[in-house]
């Protein structure tokens, strides 16, 4: 069924007269796809797209005008032009870590504008099939030639109104997945954000059990790790550092065992249990050594693994670096969300349970997850078996 979409303007109004009365307005539907003769491949497939999907998709982000009956200051027309935003900043100066830039997609000529092809293929055999009758609502899609964030490359980005779609995405490797995760952690993380609440506080709730004051628990989103886990960097480095000392150990532990099981033997000539003699005194040199640079390496590692993300309902940790220092940051809430996306896509529910069986709190969020995502109508199963 057609959108039909009418708003209502209400705004500030000074009354002249207590009879004069606000007129409900009709606001153009800017967002419709009518056909035209002789449409090439591209054309006609956005047409079938947008008669199946109920969908708009443009590859020009100026869309429209119209006469609204404004006058410039020589009082000559001055028409109103429907464009599609992917920056959310509506302000002049823009936040250049923020600030979504695009090339638009070159249409001068047929071969170039059929690259949009693969994309307009996918979004309709698995994309939009997918949220078809899910509790989900794209305004309309943009696709463009490439587009960045700050200077991360996009290639899927949900944008004020319009969510939009980068070709060049096509120039990666394995560029079908890339469009498939990247779509679905972009229109879920925003459509399904009344229903995190429950899949966040494990989080939050497991972080008020640390030091931190639960005020900081419930932002703890993107803040340094060792917020929460004092000296987690310095004691995790240290583990790291130690595990190579701690093979060595292990490896001439080995090597000892072996050289006294053959100093047991009858049957060897002296210059064979000389070679054994020195093999043990070796390893008893190298053992002695490793111990010395093995001081507090139990402690450590029991610190870690009592400390790790995954005891806080975390998958995994942010990491930077900076001046030559590795740092762990607790992901974003957006990139939490995107982890447990793809864990339940890449893992069915009893290999996942047996994977961390040792973390309840990820147990619970994965179970949370399913939850989320099969309430909200989506057909996990499919989505599992046409994903790459």
């Amino acid at each position: 069924m057609r959108k039909l979409i009418y708003i209502l303007l209400i705004g500030v109004f000074i009354a002249c007269s207590e009879e004069e009365t606000l007129t409900p307005m009709e606001v153009k539907n800017w967002y419709v796809i009518t056909p035209t003769e002789n449409m090439d491949e591209v054309d006609d497939m956005i047409y079938r797209l947008y008669e199946k999907y109920d969908l708009a998709i443009f590859y020009k982000d100026t869309i429209g005008m119209e006469d609204r009956g404004w006058k410039d200051e020589n009082g000559d027309p001055k028409f109103y032009y429907e464009v599609l935003r992917l920056d959310y900043d509506m302000t002049e100066i823009a936040n250049i870590q923020t600030k979504i830039t695009f090339n638009k997609v070159d249409v001068t000529n047929p071969e170039s504008k059929a690259a949009m092809m693969p994309l307009l293929k996918l979004l309709n055999e698995k994309l939009l099939a997918w949220i078809d009758g899910v509790d989900v609502f794209i305004p309309a899609i943009l696709i463009v030639q490439d587009m960045e964030k700050g200077t991360k490359p996009m290639y899927v980005y949900r944008g004020f109104g319009v969510l939009g779609f980068a070709l060049n995405g096509y120039e990666q490797s394995n560029p079908d997945s890339l469009f498939q995760r990247a779509f679905l952690h972009e229109i879920c993380y925003g459509a399904l954000q009344d229903s995190l609440s429950s899949f966040q506080s494990v989080v939050t709730k497991a972080f008020e059990n640390t030091s931190a004051s639960p005020a900081i628990a419930k932002e703890c989103w993107g803040v340094n790790y060792e917020t929460f886990v004092p000296s987690y960097v310095d004691r995790l480095s240290k583990v790291n550092n130690m595990q190579s000392y701690y093979d060595m150990k292990v490896l001439y532990m080995g090597k000892k065992e072996e050289a006294l099981a053959q100093l047991e033997r009858d049957d060897l000539t002296e210059t064979e249990r000389k070679k054994w003699e020195s093999e043990v005194n070796l390893a008893n040199n190298v053992i002695a050594a490793m111990d010395k640079q093995l001081d507090s390496y139990d402690e450590y590692k029991a610190y870690v693994e009592q400390n790790c993300p995954e005891n806080f309902g975390l998958l995994a940790l942010a990491t930077y670096k900076s001046d030559g220092k590795t740092y762990y940051n607790v992901p974003t809430a957006e990139n939490d969300f995107a982890a447990y996306l793809d864990a339940v896509l890449d893992y069915d529910k009893e290999e996942f349970m047996k994977k961390y069986e040792a973390y309840p709190y990820v147990q619970a969020r994965y179970t949370l997850m399913e939850y989320v995502l099969q309430d909200a109508g989506f057909d996990l199963e499919r989505i599992r078996a046409d994903i790459k």
